[in-house]
């Protein structure tokens, strides 16, 4: 019997694998597809911060497909670009990353079972669980958690279109368009484009879709791929606990590790799952170290989130002008973070906002 079994085999069962298997424990990882990776319901778009940080599970040069140096945030009216002095993002191979943090964890001894859905607790293998199996967690709802309450729903499709600025994503707020979430236009090279928005339950994410399409003028296009996805909003009440001999840990989606703000949830997803593969014999502790260490930056995001909902499309365009009109927009350039949002409200960043506006 292994001392660890992983559910789900994303980056945050893969990262938990890794660090387990690294402190010298037996894992074994379930995955309910046949292939890691697939079918893949990500834009990809990852920090190139965050990368760094999760480089020694995956040698993320290896995946790279475009560079983001601009960020161009849209408004009914309004338009502000944010400029980096060096590449802020990376759009990557999703299924890629997946498969080099799973090559990881079986390089350091974690054993994958691939093709069956964990849906009772007499198929779990081991009394030391990690449930990185997504927003709709079957370990969460074995162990009944307490449920995660608010969802977006996503879509996102390949499209065969060239970008005018291939080092630049585009960002869409108006509440019109994608009400309670965000539309965005991600280039993957000169010929093709990742194009996608995502609206909060209940809204509809299909007559947002055509919308959508509509006023990027490329209604009536077939996409090369696309894909529908539920995106958790929000961090799970309760994430770890004891039950009976079991001691249970959620991950990543699972945990509702995900950034409100625009739906990502590689980065806090592995890190914390990171976390979950140190700790997954002692809940408590877990718990303890995933909120200490990323629960405000992800509470920051969440206030983002609720701040942006309450802004009609005029005030919306009203932020994005002061922005620019208060050159936030350059100072954002110099010290913007896309994660860990608390580092822009240190006493550092602060003072290195001052000199920016200064200068500028």
């Amino acid at each position: 019997m292994p001392n660890l079994h992983v559910i789900g085999a994303g980056p945050a069962g893969c990262f938990a694998a890794c660090e387990a298997a690294k402190r010298g424990f037996s894992v074994a990882v379930s995955e309910e597809h046949a292939r890691i990776g697939q079918p893949v319901h990500c834009s990809g778009l990852v920090s190139a911060s965050g990368l760094e940080k999760m480089s020694d599970v995956v040698p993320y040069k290896k995946i790279i497909q475009n560079g983001i140096r601009r960020a161009n945030l849209h408004g009914q009216h309004s338009r502000v670009s944010i400029t980096f002095p060096k590449p802020k993002a990376y759009v990557i191979d999703r299924g890629g990353f997946d498969n080099l943090a799973a090559q990881k964890a079986e390089d350091l001894g974690a054993k994958f079972h691939m093709g069956g859905r964990i849906t009772k607790i007499s198929q779990l293998l081991s009394a030391n669980v990690i449930g990185a199996d997504g927003p709709n967690s079957s370990v969460a709802k074995l162990f009944n958690f307490p449920r995660i309450r608010s969802f977006a729903c996503a879509w996102q499709g390949d499209f065969a279109y060239s970008s005018p600025d291939l080092s630049a994503v585009e960002v869409f707020f108006d509440p019109r368009i994608a009400p309670g979430f965000i539309g965005w236009g991600i280039p993957i090279n000169e010929e093709t484009a990742k194009i996608g928005l995502g609206v909060s339950l209940p809204k509809s994410v299909l007559a947002a879709k055509k919308k959508f399409l509509t006023m990027a003028g490329i209604e009536g296009m077939k996409p090369l791929s696309e894909f529908s996805a539920i995106i958790p909003i929000e961090m799970r009440r309760r994430t770890a606990g004891r039950f009976g001999n079991y001691n249970v840990c959620l991950a990543g989606d699972a945990a509702g590790q995900v950034k409100a703000s625009s739906g990502g949830g590689i980065f806090f997803g592995a890190m914390c799952g990171k976390l979950a593969g140190e700790h997954f014999s002692h809940p408590e502790k877990y718990e303890s170290a995933w909120r200490e260490k990323y629960g405000k930056d992800l509470l920051l995001h969440h206030l983002l989130r609720n701040w942006l909902d309450t802004l009609t499309p005029s005030m919306l365009d009203a932020w994005l002008s002061m922005l620019k009109a208060m050159r936030i927009d350059i100072m954002l350039g110099e010290i913007g973070e896309m994660d860990e949002y608390s580092k822009m409200i240190s006493p550092d960043a602060a003072a290195a906002m001052a000199n920016a506006w200064l200068r500028n």
